[in-house]
């Protein structure tokens, strides 16, 4: 069982939940597309996790479990909402999903490892073009500006960078397949 102290248990749990954020995310939204309440069922998840934290055992399965979790927590929601205007699935096809949703949702960090990798294998301007699109509050044009190019070459690269991140990433992935690695 994990210490309810700041011990390394502790920290360890914080580890694996933060690990798991973004399949925690694609599996709640999974069972309810298109609510605009998933952040808020993503962290009352995340706060019974932590309340239940005593309940998990070091070595098993922490991604089963928190989706268990989840799982509850998008019961819960949809039994106090039950006349919200978003969609809402039938009793089985929830059910049918819930039960399928972890295998078809794959471990986001080997993508994030890969598209770390992939993006170090990169041009240096290429690099530089992303950091500016995905971390700069400016806008492309002002990039443009600053490289001497125009709008849509930039785009055009743009284009061009994120397929090349794409394929290396599939790449990636069919190896850790071949290799046997769970995905």
């Amino acid at each position: 069982m994990l210490s309810t102290s700041s011990s390394p248990p502790s920290t360890e749990f914080v580890s694996l939940l933060t690990e798991h954020q973004a399949d925690l995310w694609a599996f709640i939204i999974s069972q309810l597309p298109g609510n605009p309440e998933v952040g808020d069922i993503l962290q009352k998840t995340n706060l019974t996790l932590w309340t239940k934290r005593e309940q998990f055992a070091p070595g098993s399965n922490f991604r089963a479990w928190a989706f268990s979790v989840a799982r509850f927590e998008v019961l819960a929601h949809l039994k106090k909402h039950k006349r919200g205007n978003w969609l809402i699935f039938n009793d089985e096809l929830l059910e049918t999903i819930s039960m399928e949703a972890p295998a078809a949702i794959p471990e986001s960090s080997l993508r994030l490892k890969l598209l770390e990798s992939c993006t170090a294998k990169l041009q240096p301007q290429h690099r530089d073009l992303l950091n500016h699109r995905y971390q700069s509050k400016d806008g492309l044009a002002s990039y443009a500006k600053q490289c001497g190019r125009s709008v849509s070459s930039l785009s055009v690269t743009l284009h061009r960078v994120r397929a090349t991140l794409r394929k290396c990433i599939e790449t990636g992935l069919a190896k850790h397949l071949e290799k046997g690695d769970v995905v």
